[in-house]
């Protein structure tokens, strides 16, 4: 499988528009005491804290899909949902940081390849074995940076890395669901074996976290 990683202007564009977006909105959920009490006190470290407990964890789940896609020759970019960013700052602004929707956008993938004069169709069988290992490199990626984000809180105390922890453990489990789009749909198609095992790793991480922190 190659491994070239490409990206275009576009797709770094939608990802830093999803980025920042995601931050502010979670930023109104995580610190919504602080900012909501007596009229609505937004400091910056509330913006840069969720930036790196929150926005990174949807933004390299995305880019795990990508990586894997294009080992096997597929085009692969993110593409923000630009109503499913503003439902998320508009919720949390309007229940003042109790609820946020968070629907970013997600990981395009196609048979195809990008030239000069657009775009040529590739002919790679997407197989379900493929597909659901381009599932998995989403909650795989979580899984990571939850165990990341457990050492930074073991070595630094620091509520924002205790917050990255459950934020990555929670999107494990939650994509690893088998229903609709989500990546566990995809995962349980290809295998159940594989599917279980990554479900009992990260139910297995989010209890130890719970356990831990609360």
């Amino acid at each position: 499988m190659k491994s070239k990683f490409r990206t275009s202007q576009t797709e770094i564009q939608h990802i830093i528009i999803a980025l920042l977006a995601l931050a502010f909105a979670f930023s109104l959920v995580l610190f919504r005491k602080e900012i909501f009490s007596g009229g609505f006190n937004y400091n910056f470290k509330f913006f840069t804290g969720t930036l790196i407990a929150v926005g990174f964890a949807f933004i390299l789940h995305e880019l795990g899909h990508k990586f894997v896609a294009e080992k096997y020759g597929l085009w692969a970019e993110f593409r923000m949902w630009p109503f499913g960013l503003v439902l998320a700052v508009g919720m949390a602004l309007i229940f003042k940081g109790s609820f946020v929707f968070a629907a970013p956008g997600a990981t395009m993938i196609a048979p195809i390849r990008e030239t000069k004069n657009g775009f040529v169709v590739k002919h790679i069988n997407i197989t379900k074995e493929k597909m659901g290992k381009i599932g998995l490199a989403g909650p795989a990626v979580n899984n990571i940076l939850t165990l990341i984000f457990v050492a930074l809180s073991l070595a630094f105390g620091l509520e924002i890395f205790k917050t990255g922890a459950f934020v990555n453990a929670g999107l494990a489990i939650f994509n690893l669901l088998p229903f609709a789009i989500l990546d566990g749909q995809k995962i349980w198609g290809w295998s159940k074996g594989v599917w279980l095992a990554e479900m009992l790793i990260s139910a297995s991480l989010f209890f130890l976290i719970a356990v831990q922190y609360v």
